[in-house]
């Protein structure tokens, strides 16, 4: 899980990806649905499904 937008979120799959201007990114598909783009120098707060 990934707190994201002020919500807990299940990640369904990550993948890389490149950027517009050539940087990694990380691509999170959700279990809710929908997915989002973060760019590899990000840092994302993980957790585990019993802890939301």
């Amino acid at each position: 899980m990934i707190g994201y937008e002020g919500h807990w979120r299940t990640v369904k799959k990550a993948t890389t990806a490149l950027g517009p201007m050539g940087g990694l990114a990380v691509v999170v598909t959700w279990e809710e649905g929908g997915s989002a783009r973060f760019p590899a120098g990000d840092e994302l707060l993980l957790g585990e499904p019993d802890s939301a």
